[in-house]
């Protein structure tokens, strides 16, 4: 599969995967795709791009993980194309972005559904979602699997695909083993369709891994009357409001409120006087917080010194670790995520 060098280079990790599964489809018959491949297929989205593009084989030599092909014929011309289109960056500071290597699962029999890229001409087989969901829910870490049940519990995927609490616990219990199971039962349990975006979940999720009092969500706050702002996380005995800042919100606002970026940072300084006004505290977070979750639940240095611009550790300050009812049981965060936990959020794991 051939295409113009700069529709691979300036696209989004995610166009980058959308295309390298694609490509599948085109030599020969299309595999069918599992697991997170299948899911982002179904419409759901994740925290992060997954780092390997997942399928089904029937022959067991085939089982496995295979480097990306050679995407680039000059690298050295290529990366230097790549460079131009940074003004004040060199060639040697830039990385050109690598391929997504396959990762084969063996399946002797897969019942599949026809996808259908019309803007392709072409024809994907994916797994019914109610074999793709609990099939990968159970082997990502706690925060990417909330991401996905709170979407699924609120129909937010791109197709709408919709399952009650219920539904999703039926689908854990046919779950092989009693490990995968429990790690999806928890995982249900604790999502909540209330969260509006990946970012919000993802949220929720890294609070409880790490300690944090948990918030209530999407809440109206008032004065005399009148409605003054609906907070993504709040926290009433705390006079807490917390926001998470989507870079979408101000990148890609035209599109989404017809305002322009500076028109809404303005918007928002607004809205948060009103909220403090109140007497609410108010602190905010983005993706670069949540993906560093050693500085996201640090405490602030003595005397309230510098915080580097690191807003959220600042709840700590005010919400006790464990609120009451709401410590998890000695053992509920494995030992071995806890160095990842500490030291950054793992990357993607082919099992």
């Amino acid at each position: 599969m051939y295409l113009p060098t700069a529709d691979w280079l300036n696209g989004t990790a995610l166009s980058r995967y959308a295309l390298t599964t694609a490509s599948l489809a085109v030599c020969g018959p299309a595999p069918v795709l599992c697991r997170e491949t299948a899911l982002i297929a179904w419409g759901l989205g994740f925290a992060r791009v997954p780092s390997h593009v997942h399928y089904r084989t029937t022959r067991r030599s085939a089982v496995g993980s295979a480097a990306p092909v050679a995407l680039y014929g000059d690298r050295a011309a290529v990366l230097a194309a790549h460079s131009a289109t940074t003004p004040g960056t060199s060639s040697g500071a830039r990385r050109l972005p690598s391929g997504f290597p396959d990762a084969r699962h063996f399946e002797l029999t897969s019942s599949s559904v026809p996808l259908r890229i019309p803007n392709l001409g072409l024809s994907l087989l994916l797994e019914p979602f109610d074999v793709a969901f609990p099939d990968t829910l159970h082997r990502l870490p706690f925060a990417d699997a909330v991401v996905l049940s709170d979407a699924v519990l609120a129909g937010r995927g791109l197709h709408s695909v919709t399952r009650s609490r219920d539904a999703l616990l039926a689908l854990a219990s046919g779950l092989p083993s009693g490990a995968a199971r429990r790690r999806m039962v928890a995982v249900v349990s604790f999502a909540d369709e209330g969260a509006e975006s990946v970012g919000e979940s993802y949220s929720r999720a890294l609070m409880r891994e790490l300690g944090f009092e948990l918030p209530r969500l999407q809440v109206w706050l008032d004065r005399d009357g009148r409605r003054i702002a609906r907070v993504d996380f709040y926290w009433p005995r705390l006079r807490l409001v917390g926001e998470f800042d989507g870079v979408m919100k101000y990148t890609r606002s035209k599109e989404f409120s017809g305002q322009a970026p500076a028109e809404v940072l303005v918007a928002e300084k607004r809205r948060e006087d009103e909220i403090r006004a109140l007497g609410e505290r108010v602190v905010r977070w983005g993706w670069d917080d949540l993906m560093h979750p050693q500085r996201f639940g640090r405490n602030p240095p003595p005397g309230g010194g510098p915080q580097g611009g690191l807003i959220l550790p600042r709840v700590l300050d005010f919400a006790p670790r464990y609120g009451p009812g709401q410590c998890p049981k000695p053992g509920a965060i494995p030992a071995r995520r806890l160095p990842k936990l500490l030291g950054g959020c793992p990357g993607g794991v082919v099992h």
